[in-house]
Protein backbone atom coordinates (compact mmCIF):
# COMPACT_ATOMS: atom_id res chain seq x y z
CA UNK A 1 0.00 0.00 0.00
CA UNK A 2 1.34 3.41 -1.12
CA UNK A 3 0.81 6.05 1.29
CA UNK A 4 3.04 9.11 -0.11
CA UNK A 5 5.35 9.77 -2.84
CA UNK A 6 8.60 10.90 -1.29
CA UNK A 7 11.84 12.06 -1.95
CA UNK A 8 13.82 11.64 -5.45
CA UNK A 9 9.83 10.64 -7.35
CA UNK A 10 9.59 7.55 -5.30
CA UNK A 11 7.03 5.68 -3.76
CA UNK A 12 7.66 4.97 0.18
CA UNK A 13 5.08 2.14 1.26
CA UNK A 14 4.61 1.05 4.67
CA UNK A 15 8.09 -0.93 4.66
CA UNK A 16 9.98 2.04 4.17
CA UNK A 17 8.73 4.84 7.03
CA UNK A 18 12.06 4.09 8.41
CA UNK A 19 13.72 5.79 5.64
CA UNK A 20 11.03 8.89 6.69
CA UNK A 21 11.92 8.89 9.86
CA UNK A 22 15.98 9.09 8.97
CA UNK A 23 14.98 12.09 7.09
CA UNK A 24 12.95 13.51 9.78
CA UNK A 25 15.83 13.53 12.36
CA UNK A 26 18.43 14.29 9.81
CA UNK A 27 15.96 17.85 9.32
CA UNK A 28 15.66 18.25 13.11
CA UNK A 29 19.25 18.22 13.67
CA UNK A 30 20.90 20.49 10.54
CA UNK A 31 22.61 22.56 13.70
CA UNK A 32 25.20 19.32 14.45
CA UNK A 33 26.77 16.70 12.99
CA UNK A 34 24.77 13.54 13.13
CA UNK A 35 27.23 9.73 13.53
CA UNK A 36 25.18 7.41 11.33
CA UNK A 37 25.47 4.72 13.78
CA UNK A 38 23.32 6.43 15.96
CA UNK A 39 20.86 7.45 13.52
CA UNK A 40 20.60 3.63 12.68
CA UNK A 41 19.95 2.97 16.15
CA UNK A 42 17.27 5.70 16.23
CA UNK A 43 15.28 3.84 13.70
CA UNK A 44 16.59 0.29 13.85
CA UNK A 45 18.56 -0.69 11.45
CA UNK A 46 22.06 -1.37 10.63
CA UNK A 47 24.09 1.27 9.75
CA UNK A 48 25.02 -0.46 6.08
CA UNK A 49 21.00 -1.18 5.56
CA UNK A 50 20.17 2.31 6.45
CA UNK A 51 22.48 3.76 3.67
CA UNK A 52 21.89 1.34 1.20
CA UNK A 53 17.77 1.93 2.00
CA UNK A 54 18.06 5.43 1.86
CA UNK A 55 20.08 5.61 -0.80
CA UNK A 56 17.50 3.92 -2.67
CA UNK A 57 14.55 6.34 -2.00
CA UNK A 58 16.98 9.62 -1.97
CA UNK A 59 19.24 9.04 -4.68
CA UNK A 60 22.23 9.82 -2.36
CA UNK A 61 23.24 8.50 1.13
CA UNK A 62 21.82 9.48 4.61
CA UNK A 63 25.32 11.44 5.18
CA UNK A 64 25.74 13.05 2.00
CA UNK A 65 21.99 14.01 1.87
CA UNK A 66 22.96 15.59 5.83
CA UNK A 67 25.66 17.97 4.46
CA UNK A 68 23.40 19.61 1.44
CA UNK A 69 20.33 20.20 3.94
CA UNK A 70 22.97 21.63 6.36
CA UNK A 71 24.89 23.55 3.62
CA UNK A 72 21.13 24.42 2.60
CA UNK A 73 20.24 26.05 5.55
CA UNK A 74 23.68 27.99 5.99
CA UNK A 75 22.55 29.48 2.55
CA UNK A 76 19.46 30.84 3.45
CA UNK A 77 21.13 31.98 7.01
CA UNK A 78 23.36 34.20 4.88
CA UNK A 79 21.13 35.44 2.34
CA UNK A 80 18.30 36.61 5.23
CA UNK A 81 20.07 36.91 8.53
CA UNK A 82 22.75 39.09 9.82
CA UNK A 83 24.81 36.72 11.04
CA UNK A 84 28.29 36.65 10.81
CA UNK A 85 30.01 34.13 8.46
CA UNK A 86 31.62 31.95 11.77
CA UNK A 87 27.75 32.24 13.26
CA UNK A 88 26.33 30.57 10.35
CA UNK A 89 29.01 28.06 10.68
CA UNK A 90 28.57 27.47 13.93
CA UNK A 91 24.96 27.40 13.78
CA UNK A 92 24.91 24.36 11.20
CA UNK A 93 27.41 22.41 12.72
CA UNK A 94 30.71 23.62 11.76
CA UNK A 95 33.43 24.63 14.43
CA UNK A 96 36.37 25.90 12.10
CA UNK A 97 35.66 28.91 9.25
CA UNK A 98 37.98 27.57 7.35
CA UNK A 99 36.36 24.72 6.89
CA UNK A 100 33.03 25.40 6.39
CA UNK A 101 33.64 28.13 3.41
CA UNK A 102 35.88 25.71 1.86
CA UNK A 103 32.93 23.13 1.57
CA UNK A 104 30.06 25.80 0.88
CA UNK A 105 32.35 26.76 -1.96
CA UNK A 106 32.16 22.96 -3.21
CA UNK A 107 29.35 23.25 -3.03
CA UNK A 108 27.71 26.32 -4.08
CA UNK A 109 30.88 27.46 -6.62
CA UNK A 110 30.92 30.60 -4.48
CA UNK A 111 33.00 31.89 -0.84
CA UNK A 112 29.82 32.60 1.86
CA UNK A 113 30.59 36.33 1.44
CA UNK A 114 30.53 35.86 -2.16
CA UNK A 115 27.41 34.19 -2.38
CA UNK A 116 25.44 36.46 0.33
CA UNK A 117 26.26 39.45 -2.12
CA UNK A 118 25.22 37.90 -4.90
CA UNK A 119 22.19 36.32 -3.95
CA UNK A 120 21.15 39.56 -2.05
CA UNK A 121 21.87 41.80 -5.17
CA UNK A 122 19.73 39.01 -7.13
CA UNK A 123 16.90 39.83 -4.93
CA UNK A 124 17.12 43.31 -4.89
CA UNK A 125 16.59 43.44 -8.70
CA UNK A 126 13.20 41.20 -8.62
CA UNK A 127 10.07 42.70 -9.04
CA UNK A 128 8.00 42.61 -6.44
CA UNK A 129 4.49 40.66 -6.22
CA UNK A 130 2.37 41.89 -4.84
CA UNK A 131 2.45 45.83 -6.08
CA UNK A 132 2.05 46.87 -2.49
CA UNK A 133 3.97 46.50 0.29
CA UNK A 134 2.89 44.05 2.61
CA UNK A 135 1.14 44.87 5.86
CA UNK A 136 3.65 43.40 8.81
CA UNK A 137 3.23 42.71 12.33
CA UNK A 138 4.90 41.55 15.33
CA UNK A 139 3.03 38.82 17.65
CA UNK A 140 3.37 36.91 20.81
CA UNK A 141 2.83 33.21 20.13
CA UNK A 142 2.82 30.53 23.16
CA UNK A 143 3.77 27.26 22.34
CA UNK A 144 1.84 25.53 19.37
CA UNK A 145 1.33 22.17 18.39
CA UNK A 146 1.10 20.76 14.68
CA UNK A 147 0.19 17.40 13.50
CA UNK A 148 2.07 17.12 9.97
CA UNK A 149 2.56 15.05 7.09
CA UNK A 150 5.90 15.51 5.40
CA UNK A 151 5.79 16.30 1.01
CA UNK A 152 8.75 17.42 -1.22
CA UNK A 153 8.30 19.48 -4.08
CA UNK A 154 8.25 16.45 -6.42
CA UNK A 155 5.42 14.50 -5.14
CA UNK A 156 2.32 15.66 -7.26
CA UNK A 157 0.18 15.11 -4.07
CA UNK A 158 -1.77 18.41 -3.25
CA UNK A 159 -2.02 20.06 0.37
CA UNK A 160 -5.60 18.86 0.61
CA UNK A 161 -4.69 15.43 -0.51
CA UNK A 162 -2.24 15.15 2.01
CA UNK A 163 -4.45 16.13 4.57
CA UNK A 164 -6.81 14.24 3.92
CA UNK A 165 -4.60 11.07 4.06
CA UNK A 166 -3.46 12.83 7.83
CA UNK A 167 -7.11 12.44 8.71
CA UNK A 168 -7.97 9.03 7.64
CA UNK A 169 -4.70 8.10 10.36
CA UNK A 170 -5.72 9.72 13.56
CA UNK A 171 -8.15 8.83 15.83
CA UNK A 172 -11.11 10.80 16.55
CA UNK A 173 -9.88 12.15 19.47
CA UNK A 174 -7.48 14.12 17.52
CA UNK A 175 -9.12 15.03 14.80
CA UNK A 176 -11.73 17.20 17.59
CA UNK A 177 -8.49 19.19 18.81
CA UNK A 178 -7.67 20.56 14.95
CA UNK A 179 -8.07 23.78 14.97
CA UNK A 180 -6.64 25.41 11.60
CA UNK A 181 -4.80 24.14 8.38
CA UNK A 182 -1.58 24.89 8.25
CA UNK A 183 1.95 24.58 5.61
CA UNK A 184 5.36 24.69 6.95
CA UNK A 185 8.15 26.20 4.67
CA UNK A 186 11.80 25.14 5.25
CA UNK A 187 13.29 25.80 1.85
CA UNK A 188 14.18 28.45 -0.40
CA UNK A 189 13.77 27.31 -4.15
CA UNK A 190 16.45 29.72 -4.98
CA UNK A 191 18.97 27.62 -2.80
CA UNK A 192 17.19 24.22 -2.94
CA UNK A 193 16.16 22.20 -6.20
CA UNK A 194 12.70 22.10 -6.63
CA UNK A 195 12.94 17.88 -6.17
CA UNK A 196 13.67 18.49 -2.55
CA UNK A 197 11.59 21.13 -1.12
CA UNK A 198 10.05 20.16 2.00
CA UNK A 199 7.25 21.14 3.15
CA UNK A 200 5.04 20.31 5.96
CA UNK A 201 1.64 19.80 5.57
CA UNK A 202 -1.31 19.55 8.43
CA UNK A 203 -3.04 21.26 11.09
CA UNK A 204 -2.67 22.99 13.87
CA UNK A 205 -4.18 21.68 17.30
CA UNK A 206 -5.77 22.44 20.45
CA UNK A 207 -3.30 20.49 22.61
CA UNK A 208 -0.68 17.64 22.05
CA UNK A 209 -2.29 14.82 22.50
CA UNK A 210 -1.20 11.78 24.17
CA UNK A 211 -1.42 9.45 21.09
CA UNK A 212 1.85 8.69 19.08
CA UNK A 213 0.96 9.40 15.57
CA UNK A 214 2.13 6.74 12.88
CA UNK A 215 4.86 7.49 10.51
CA UNK A 216 4.60 9.92 7.82
CA UNK A 217 2.71 11.30 10.41
CA UNK A 218 4.36 13.05 13.13
CA UNK A 219 4.15 16.19 15.95
CA UNK A 220 6.25 19.55 15.35
CA UNK A 221 6.41 21.79 18.31
CA UNK A 222 6.89 25.54 18.24
CA UNK A 223 7.96 27.04 21.12
CA UNK A 224 6.58 30.72 22.23
CA UNK A 225 8.19 33.15 21.14
CA UNK A 226 7.74 36.08 18.51
CA UNK A 227 7.14 36.43 14.92
CA UNK A 228 6.06 38.65 12.16
CA UNK A 229 2.85 38.52 10.46
CA UNK A 230 1.58 39.39 7.37
CA UNK A 231 -1.93 38.57 5.25
CA UNK A 232 -1.26 36.67 1.94
CA UNK A 233 -3.88 37.31 -1.04
CA UNK A 234 -2.30 33.98 -2.54
CA UNK A 235 0.27 31.33 -2.76
CA UNK A 236 2.11 33.67 -6.11
CA UNK A 237 2.38 35.98 -2.79
CA UNK A 238 4.71 33.90 -0.32
CA UNK A 239 7.90 34.48 -1.85
CA UNK A 240 8.11 37.85 -2.65
CA UNK A 241 6.04 38.37 1.29
CA UNK A 242 8.79 36.42 2.95
CA UNK A 243 11.84 38.56 1.34
CA UNK A 244 9.93 41.73 2.30
CA UNK A 245 9.96 40.56 5.78
CA UNK A 246 13.61 39.00 6.07
CA UNK A 247 15.56 41.86 4.14
CA UNK A 248 13.39 44.69 4.66
CA UNK A 249 10.88 44.92 7.64
CA UNK A 250 13.36 42.45 10.01
CA UNK A 251 16.83 44.60 9.30
CA UNK A 252 15.12 47.93 9.55
CA UNK A 253 13.50 46.67 12.61
CA UNK A 254 16.29 45.40 14.28
CA UNK A 255 15.44 42.03 13.98
CA UNK A 256 16.80 38.68 13.20
CA UNK A 257 15.02 36.24 11.47
CA UNK A 258 14.72 32.65 12.20
CA UNK A 259 15.14 30.21 8.96
CA UNK A 260 12.84 27.27 11.31
CA UNK A 261 9.21 27.28 11.58
CA UNK A 262 8.02 29.52 8.91
CA UNK A 263 4.48 28.98 8.15
CA UNK A 264 1.57 29.95 6.26
CA UNK A 265 -1.81 29.38 8.58
CA UNK A 266 -4.91 29.16 6.65
CA UNK A 267 -7.48 31.37 8.71
CA UNK A 268 -11.01 29.95 8.03
CA UNK A 269 -12.65 32.38 10.10
CA UNK A 270 -11.20 35.38 8.50
CA UNK A 271 -12.28 34.49 5.03
CA UNK A 272 -15.63 33.83 6.38
CA UNK A 273 -15.50 37.61 7.09
CA UNK A 274 -14.29 38.87 4.03
CA UNK A 275 -10.96 38.98 4.77
CA UNK A 276 -7.65 37.20 3.44
CA UNK A 277 -7.07 33.62 5.37
CA UNK A 278 -3.61 32.92 4.87
CA UNK A 279 -1.31 34.15 6.97
CA UNK A 280 2.49 33.89 6.83
CA UNK A 281 3.99 33.70 10.23
CA UNK A 282 8.01 33.94 10.27
CA UNK A 283 9.59 33.46 13.47
CA UNK A 284 12.08 36.35 14.85
CA UNK A 285 15.23 35.69 17.51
Amino acid sequence: MTYIAYGMGYDMDCREFDVAATEVILHEHTNELMPMTMVARQVGLSTSHLRRKFKQSFGVTPTDYHATIRLDRAAMLLIYTRKSIMEVALECGYQDHAAFSRVFRRHFDLSPRAYREQMRNTLSTLPRVPDATPHVEMRENEEEYYLVIRDFGDSGLSEESLRQHLLTLCPQRAKESILESVCFLYDDPRVTPAHRVRKDIGYRMARRETWHPPLPLRWVTVPAGRCMSTQLASWKDYESSFQHMALNWAMMNDEQVRVDHSRVLYREGRRDAGLSSMELLVPVE
